[in-house]
């Protein structure tokens, strides 16, 4: 468990320090929201925040690139970073529903997903 606990605040660490590069700011900057454990209960929402202050500041085909990613991750909106480590494999029941990844476990889409929003962050600002 404890490790488990230490690869999820690692990830939002990450997630966090690319946040700080956007907002040009120091932890719990942007209202707090710039924060790893603000990050690991909420990352698409700090991570659709942060796509959100870089749209406005685009142009249209920088718009576009923002509006793709988004697409692609936003299914990952109501995961936890805990709950989407938690994924073994590409499929977990949670109250009788069964939720598939399209990814071969939730590390793996996890990995995914910030590789793909740190390079669209660092293209984009």
């Amino acid at each position: 468990m404890a490790n488990a606990v230490m690869r999820s605040q690692g990830y939002a660490i990450n997630i966090e320090h690319t946040m700080s590069k956007v907002f040009n700011c120091e932890r719990f900057g942007f209202s707090g929201i710039v924060n790893s454990d603000f990050i690991r209960k909420n990352p698409m929402s700090a991570i659709t925040a942060t796509c959100s202050y870089l749209y406005c500041n685009s142009d249209n085909v920088k718009k576009k690139l923002i509006e793709n990613f988004l697409d692609k991750v936003l299914f990952y909106l109501e995961f936890s970073l805990d709950e989407l480590l938690s994924f073994e494999t590409s499929t977990r029941t949670i109250d009788k529903l069964t939720i598939e990844l399209e990814y071969a476990n939730g590390e793996e889409a996890l990995i995914d997903i910030i590789d793909k929003f740190d390079k669209l962050c660092y293209e984009i600002s």
